[in-house]
Order: structure tokens, then sequence, then C-alpha cells
């Protein structure tokens, strides 16, 4: 019993650090990732870069990004500079974005960028995965969607 709460103390340790955690599906071609916590600019800055450092971002062709248990602290100038660099860095890539969002700040966040007439096409906010992945094109999601064997950002 011991050993059990000193594990449960580790991961709730890990979960209270974690930023965000993602993993690649080459088979889908798709990228997952969650959010969790305070997010500010400084952190999605991290995330993608440990991303470009685990996957190879050319190969994406679909991102899933659960931002339900996020606090998106950003103001309108750093969502508009966040915006400029996702544009330059995906530029040459075609790819379908789908957010899930169930919080009115991360949804309107979410729709400043998706309103970028860049994004408009490829970005859609939802408030269901069901609903995500049937934009997504993925009749049936992978069983194990990042709950293991993923990459985790503090």
């Amino acid at each position: 019993m011991k050993l059990f709460n000193s594990l449960r103390v580790s991961l709730l340790q890990i979960y209270k650090c974690m930023k965000a955690k993602f993993k690649y599906y080459p088979e889908n071609q798709l990228l997952a990732e969650a959010f969790y916590g305070l997010i500010k600019l400084d952190d999605l800055h991290k995330i993608n870069q440990q991303q470009a450092k685990q996957i190879n971002l050319e190969s994406v062709r679909k991102t899933f990004s659960d931002i339900r248990n996020a606090n998106l602290v950003l103001s309108l100038n750093e969502i508009n500079s966040y915006t400029k660099e996702l544009k330059k860095l995906m530029q040459k890539m075609n790819f379908q974005w789908a957010i899930v969002t169930d919080q009115p700040q991360t949804t309107a966040l979410s729709l400043l960028i998706k309103n970028d007439p860049f994004f408009d096409n490829r970005i859609r906010v939802y408030s269901t995965i069901t609903a995500a992945f049937v934009f997504l094109g993925i009749e049936s999601p992978p069983n194990s969607i990042l709950h293991s064997d993923y990459f985790i950002v503090e």
C-alpha cells in the first residue's frame, strides 16, 4: 500500500507540472496533443520545439488538439504573433487541424486563429472529440489516443 501511495503521489506531481502531452500516429499522419493548466506564449513555443525534436512535422497532415483542460493566457498581440509564427511554420504544409474545447475563453482564442484567412478551411473548433475526428476523416480513432506512449512537455 505504501508503494502504491508513493507511486500515486509521483504521478500527481507529474500531472501538476505537465503543460502538454503529444503523440504522432504515422498510419493516420495524425499529431494528437492535449494541453493542461496555465498555458502562456512561452509554453506554446516550448511545446512546439519539443514536437519538432520528436516528430518530422512535415509528415503531419492532421492535428487533434484537446485544450479542454487548459487555461490559455494570451493577449491579443500574443495571439496575433503566434498566428504569424504558425503560418510561417505551416505555409508549405497541407493539413487539417481540429481543436476541442469547452470553455468560452479557449473557444474565443481558437476562433481568433481560425479566422485568419490562411487557416480558414484548415481549422475547425469543436466541443466533442467525435466531431473533431469526423472532420479529420479518422473513422476509428486510436483506442489509446493520448493514454500511453506519449511525450510530456513540462
